[in-house]
């Protein structure tokens, strides 16, 4: 006997097969965390090398962090990069919190930020003084967004990891116990932090209270599991929109369902991938998007790293993949335009 964590079977269908590492139209990565490198030159070397023609670094945050991402990326490499900012909300409960929140969103816009990000720390993680989970639809937070509106800053936003991270019982049925295994503080299972539910009503509150708000919602609507969910939301609010970033996994298993949706709302969808432009870190991606290949690894760094199964491709058109690629970041997000350039 092997232990399961060895087992790595070897496909034996005879079926086309095409790499991609190159897109069919180059692309503009609209979620990623610049953070997690310093070395810029390698990001912008590995950029040309795939066709990457921008990156939103989401990693804006404030103060020095802010500084130093755009001297490191977005003043070194003009076109080439932009920052999405972040409120420190944190600070809940000061008494001038609706003032100091308002100004830190005016100050992401004079200092040049393309729109403002929050994590899933507004949901699972902050609390106020009484101890109550912040959840985005807090009327306390409602500045923020108005705000937003108001300079014509989209947020992207991620509300919720998966349902499956929420569960109290991770046995032998579960179909990510290896990656909760390997990374037991994703589970919010025992934890007593809001459950997925809830925060998918929260979403839905903040995209109800704030129609004249862009939002991205990160990671197809943070229910790439449930795309009638999400469908439903798109339907109801116009100013919701979603990225892909690391869900291909989940798309690429319901190919037909994700084909569906991806045609029916392309123009509600934007490229991201949540990763440094590796090969590793892409090659499922464009291979998902273009082609017809069947049962193939949603990445080639760690196989099933989410969860033990393949993934096929939808192969888009090319108008649709255009939308996905570059065109609707461009709509989305005001301050790319003119700062990148395409030819048609």
């Amino acid at each position: 006997m092997i232990p399961l964590n060895e087992f790595r079977p070897v496909c034996r269908l005879e079926i086309p097969q095409q790499e991609r590492l190159i897109p069919k139209f180059p692309v503009i990565d609209a979620h990623n965390h610049l953070t997690r490198t310093k070395d810029s030159a390698k990001v912008v070397e590995d950029m040309e090398r795939f066709h990457i023609k921008h990156i939103i670094d989401l990693d804006g945050f404030w103060d020095e962090r802010m500084d130093f991402q755009i001297r490191n990326y977005v003043e070194r490499y003009p076109g080439k990069f932009s920052i999405f900012g972040r409120v420190d909300v944190s600070n809940i409960d000061a008494p001038d919190f609706e003032r100091q929140a308002r100004n830190r969103v005016i100050e992401c816009v004079e200092r040049g930020a393309a729109g403002l990000k929050f994590s899933k720390s507004l949901g699972v993680k902050l609390t106020d003084r009484n101890g109550s989970y912040l959840t985005p639809d807090d009327p306390r937070l409602q500045v923020i967004w108005a705000t937003a509106a108001e300079y014509r800053l989209p947020v992207t936003i991620h509300i919720a990891d998966p349902p499956s991270f929420f569960d109290c019982v991770i046995d032998h049925t579960h179909e990510r116990y290896e990656e909760l295994a390997a990374h037991p503080h994703w589970s919010y299972g025992k934890r007593p932090c809001p459950r997925f539910l809830e925060l998918m009503e929260a979403q839905e509150n903040l995209l109800q209270q704030n129609p004249d708000t862009t939002f991205i919602v990160a990671h197809v609507g943070s229910y790439a599991e449930n795309l009638k969910e999400v469908s439903r939301m798109l339907d109801a609010y116009p100013n919701m929109n979603v990225d892909t970033a690391e869900r291909i996994s989940e798309l690429g298993r319901q190919p037909y369902t994700a084909r569906d949706f991806i045609l029916k709302y392309q123009d509600r969808i934007v490229y991201g991938t949540d990763l440094l432009p590796k090969p590793a870190n892409i090659s499922g991606n464009y291979r998902f998007f273009e082609t017809k290949d069947e049962f193939f690894p949603y990445n080639s760094f760690d196989e099933h790293n989410q969860g033990r199964w393949n993934i096929y491709g939808v192969y888009l058109p090319d108008g649709v993949l255009k939308k996905i690629y570059y065109k609707n970041a461009l709509r989305l997000i005001p301050r790319l335009q003119g700062l990148v350039h395409y030819d048609d």
